[in-house]
């Protein structure tokens, strides 16, 4: 039993499980993928064939780069940087920028295609500190907390978009990662345990009313998945069919389950906490503990996802009170619909969990008949 609860043990199965899917192919092959990647340094520049569209640009830049790795290592070679007046997607090269290029090797010679600046030192250099904060200050919940951290992009990239791209129902698909992501991140951080076993059941029940708030509310804005980014392109892909309602509620419940999750496991940690120093406390008055705790919770989650949403929409707010738009105008836009939506169902989620969790922790932490004193 002790061999089960080792955090250690969770630590290890946990990173071995993580090594092995990234072992899995990407879903989807094709000529781009095949193409090598290598990073390379821009030495000069050409923007003559540039054609500026107001504050964008149409063309290509024709850059002479240097390739700094790779079998084609040291080699000097012309490579292009096609604009397409996308001010979000295009970049422009200087001298001396590192970049990651397609290397094309064909008989006429070697060239490349820059895809876009080098970021990966940088990346590299974010999550590592990020990784010895939480280790810093969490101890071995810190350490739990970056491997589930890591675990959870692993997931999400190796195994749920490949089981969606292959047509399993976007909301079971998304419950069934929820579940297996809540488990493994309570787990982790928190140990095997009745912390951790409230912590997962409260936050699915949060989560459970998200979607069937989700649900009805997305019938009743009248919204569907054509709000999401990028829901035209992926649709136009050869072969790719999905339910966009269904997508657009995935979007919903799996954004939001992270702050449920971590909202149950406070209130399950504040629970711990007071019936390891009051032993004899009966199920009610654990309960109204954890719904005190829950209730300092959820008025600063709740604004946080609020300013969440806001920070991530501000350009599109400044630019509507700079066109002078009428607020009536603006709070019935589909996609300002959409983000209202998904803000307020979210707290709908918290708002849930905090009662659901304090509930099946008094169950599960007193062992005693709830109503009894």
């Amino acid at each position: 039993m002790h061999f089960v609860k080792n955090k250690w043990v969770h630590f290890l199965v946990i990173i071995i499980l993580s090594a092995l899917l990234l072992m899995i192919p990407d879903p989807i092959q094709n000529e781009s993928m095949a193409i090598p990647r290598a990073q390379v340094e821009i030495l000069s520049v050409n923007n003559d064939v540039l054609d500026p569209v107001g504050i964008v640009y149409n063309g290509a830049q024709d850059c002479i780069v240097r390739i700094n790795e790779g079998e084609h290592k040291g080699k000097e070679i012309p490579a292009q940087n096609y604009m397409n007046a996308a001010l979000d997607k295009d970049k422009l090269f200087k001298p001396g920028d590192k970049a990651i290029c397609m290397i094309h090797d064909r008989e006429t010679g070697i060239s490349g295609t820059l895809v876009d600046h080098d970021r990966r030192a940088v990346m590299i250099l974010l999550v590592a500190l990020l990784f010895v904060m939480l280790t810093i200050f969490g101890g071995t919940s810190g350490v739990g907390a970056s491997i589930s951290l890591a675990f959870t992009a692993i997931v999400i990239w190796k195994l749920y978009i490949p089981l969606m791209l292959k047509g399993f129902p976007p909301v079971i698909t998304a419950i069934g990662l929820i579940i297996v992501l809540g488990i493994v991140m309570c787990v982790l951080v928190a140990g095997a345990n009745k912390r951790a076993l409230t912590a997962i059941l409260g936050g699915f029940g949060g989560t459970v009313v998200t979607i069937l708030l989700g649900v009805l509310f997305t019938k009743l804005f009248m919204l569907d998945g054509g709000v999401l980014p990028y829901i035209v392109p992926l649709l136009s892909q050869s072969g790719m069919q999905f339910n966009m309602n269904e997508l657009f509620l995935c979007t919903i419940f799996i954004g939001n389950a992270g702050a449920v999750i971590d909202l149950a496991m406070d209130i399950a940690a504040g629970c711990t906490e007071v019936i390891t120093h009051a032993p004899d406390i009966s199920a009610r008055k654990l309960f109204m503990s954890g719904i005190n705790i829950g209730r300092m919770d959820i008025g600063t989650m709740s604004n946080t996802l609020v300013m969440s949403y806001a920070g991530g929409f501000l350009s599109m707010l400044l630019y509507f009170s700079g066109q002078g738009t009428p607020v009536i105008d603006i709070l019935n836009y589909r996609f300002v619909v959409a983000e209202i939506m998904v803000t307020l169902v979210g707290c709908f989620g918290l708002i849930s969990a905090a009662p659901l969790t304090s509930f099946i922790a008094a169950k599960i932490m007193t062992g005693k008949p709830f109503l009894k004193e």
